[in-house]
């Protein structure tokens, strides 16, 4: 992870559905909306950040230019701000479909199909290198398809919950 950081200048994350946070590596520190974070290595995936005097303690997995991280027990995931590649990822995706974003399992179902969700609503949580992460929403709509069943495996990029909008085609 550390390597990965060294390279990366810019990235986004968003812990909730609403708001989407800005990161900037420089030499000096983190900095997380303009505010410095001093990050050190703790052990193998494991940091030690600083933040307005408050020290806390971060899991992290690195996948591509993907960071995971579970912080008080809720997971984040960072992504790198590429410009170039922006348009092509939303594009390939659909609006409705979430991939899993590295190999894993089910480890719960939060809706089933046919349910309306909102926005930001849990659909499912699954494991990752010992790292859980609940699956959210994209979009208001109707779970269209849950593929996978609780203790299911599956791969990168496999689809994880289609949902469909009153819009979409049947």
């Amino acid at each position: 992870m550390a390597q990965l950081i060294a390279k990366m200048t810019t990235l986004q994350f968003s812990d909730t559905p609403e708001t989407r946070h800005e990161v900037q590596l420089r030499t000096d520190a983190v900095y997380v909306d303009g505010k410095p974070m001093q990050i050190r290595k703790a052990a193998a995936g494991t940091f030690i950040g600083t933040l307005n005097g408050r020290t806390e303690r971060l899991l992290g997995v690195a996948h591509g230019d993907t960071l995971y991280v579970q912080l008080r027990g809720r997971s984040v995931w960072i992504n790198r701000v590429d410009p170039t590649r922006a348009s092509a990822t939303s594009a390939a995706g659909g609006a409705g479909a979430s991939h899993a974003p590295m190999p894993g399992m089910v480890i719960s179902l939060l809706v089933a199909a046919g349910q309306h969700v909102k926005t930001g609503d849990a659909l499912l949580v699954i494991e990752s290198m010992k790292l859980q992460m609940t699956i959210s929403a994209t979009l208001d709509g109707e779970v269209a398809e849950l593929p996978l069943a609780v203790g299911q495996t599956f791969q990168r990029n496999d689809m994880l919950v289609l949902l469909a909008t009153p819009g979409d085609a049947a």
